[in-house]
């Protein structure tokens, strides 16, 4: 049975594994899906590797969560292999989207436009971002060029965001906000801090528990 506000996040990307920069979008995504009342089980680092983002994706359905978010690995370049990767372990057809191109068109047009590029031709690396998995629904990038995605898989909802963290925050605030208050419902989260003096965490801990075990949700 699908947990229903469970969420997993698979971070991808080779530069994470490196150490060469710190997770910053998991802490975001699981501070954002915490505020909404949902439960962040579990967050997995994966290269940019075809089998193990597969293997990854394939675990994390297996543990049936409501939501699996993947940041990176959605950009023109050989090494973003996210997106096809998923459909090749879904076993989905991998073709280009209309919509999605639609998207990739008008932002390579917007960046000449304000003359950041010299070209917005439609380029076999910028046709990529537009490839989508069968029955996938490309979600609007308004500050890149990369869509997002989002895909159902068996209650399971998979929605992959773009590793540039201002990216990936834009499209969560406009198109996976709304999906996941629907998710959560009307659970919220609360957090209040006690400052307690004078007793030892083990003479604590006795007092703390009775309390959750009269609140499990405490």
């Amino acid at each position: 049975m699908v947990m229903s506000r469970t969420v997993e996040i698979l971070s991808i990307g080779n530069e994470l594994l490196m150490g060469k920069i710190l997770n910053t979008n998991a802490r975001w995504l699981a501070r954002r899906c915490t505020s909404l009342g949902l439960e962040v089980r579990r967050i997995t680092v994966v290269g940019d590797d075809e089998k193990e983002i597969c293997s990854a994706v394939k675990e994390a359905l297996s543990r049936r969560p409501r939501f699996i978010i993947t940041t990176g690995g959605l950009g023109p370049t050989l090494d973003d292999k996210t997106i096809e990767s998923i459909a090749k372990c879904l076993d989905l057809e991998l073709k280009v989207d209309e919509e999605a191109l639609s998207m990739v068109r008008e932002a390579y047009k917007r960046l000449v436009e304000e003359g950041r590029l010299d070209s917005s031709e439609l380029t076999p690396q910028r046709v990529k971002m537009a490839r989508m998995p069968e029955g996938a629904r490309p979600l609007p990038n308004p500050v890149g060029t990369a869509p997002g995605m989002l895909l159902e898989v068996d209650g399971t909802t998979i929605i992959s965001l773009p590793g540039v963290p201002a990216e990936m925050e834009a499209i969560f605030e406009e198109s996976v906000l709304p999906v996941l208050k629907r998710a959560a419902g009307d659970v919220y989260f609360y957090e209040t801090r006690l400052v307690v003096h004078g007793i030892v965490e083990s003479d604590l801990a006795p007092i703390l528990e009775d309390v959750m075990r009269a609140n499990p949700y405490v």
